[in-house]
């Protein structure tokens, strides 16, 4: 196991070519939110608009809609239908990427959603909270792993519950899969990736990072770094923004997990400096991670990386 480190979350960021336009920097779309939750929605897509990716669009519920179109009206905002009518497929100078499930609870319609996303997309996909009931269904188990044949990236980033569950999940429908609560975390996060073909995020007070393609790296990347004020309703709905805006600008999949889990904490951090580790909301989070990009950025530049 390897600790995430300054030098490579900064080296898994990804450059800004000279010549750069809104397509080239990388589509995100997103998949996400509900009546129920609409500010994991708004978080996700902030998120992502943050973190770099050239054009944002998110597919959402109405309610969404009217606060991300004063809150990012840079964003492109489409009902959550319009998804299926169009193309998600990356070439060299349009890399994209979506992330589906944030602020989703899971029912059967949401369930559909996301299996749809998943086959339809043809480019590197992020599933996170409600989506990853999706998952935990033989359909979603085939498709996971009928995109990892393909080459198509899939991350999943599921907290300690969602984690067990989806092991439970597999050890039901594989008999050699190890007992779920037998697992130390950063074991099921690597059997999860190897499962679904996936890369595992494994959150936590620490949080694991495990890739499902045998022939990367078998160490788990571990990020140790993390902080309690990231305990927060919210926090994780930005991650997956982050994370998915990573991997539209080009950045492989465990790159783009390594990068955002860094910057995610480190955050944190920041926003526990100016308003105290209790008072530290999600917004806060989302309000410095420019900060944290830039002070990783100059202590990089500085060091010669």
């Amino acid at each position: 196991m390897k600790s995430i480190t300054s030098k490579k979350a900064a080296r898994a960021l990804p450059s800004l070519r000279a010549d750069a336009n809104k397509y080239t920097r990388g589509m995100c779309e997103l998949v996400v939110g509900s009546d129920r939750f609409v500010g994991a929605a708004v978080l996700a897509v902030c998120a992502a608009n943050r973190m770099g990716a050239g054009y944002v669009r998110a597919y959402t519920c109405e309610k969404a809609a009217v606060v991300l179109h004063m809150v990012q009206p840079s964003v492109v905002v489409f009902p959550v239908q319009e998804f299926a009518h169009m193309r998600h497929a990356q070439d060299v100078e349009r890399p994209c990427a979506v992330v589906v499930g944030c602020g989703m609870a899971g029912d059967d319609d949401e369930i559909r959603c996301v299996l749809d996303a998943l086959k339809r997309t043809e480019a590197p996909v992020v599933v996170d909270g409600g989506g990853l009931h999706a998952l935990a269904t033989e359909e979603g188990l085939r498709i996971a792993r009928e995109r990892f044949v393909e080459g198509f990236p899939t991350a999943i980033t599921p907290h300690g519950g969602e984690a067990l569950r989806l092991m439970r999940f597999v050890a039901e429908t594989s008999p050699d899969a190890p007992g779920p609560d037998r697992l130390a975390p950063q074991d099921m996060a690597l059997a999860l990736a190897r499962a679904f073909g996936a890369t595992c995020v494994l959150k936590g007070p620490d949080t694991f990072i495990a890739s499902g393609d045998e022939g990367s790296p078998a160490d788990v990347l571990a990020m140790l770094q993390g902080t309690p004020v990231l305990a927060k309703a919210g926090t994780g709905d930005i991650l997956a923004g982050m994370i998915g805006s990573l991997l539209s600008q080009g950045a492989c999949a465990r790159d783009a997990c390594m990068a955002a889990t860094f910057l995610h904490a480190r955050a944190g951090m920041l926003a526990s400096v100016d308003k105290s580790e209790l008072c530290v909301t999600a917004e806060d989070v989302l309000d410095h991670l420019a900060a944290a990009t830039c002070v990783l950025l100059r202590k990089s530049r500085k060091e010669g990386n």
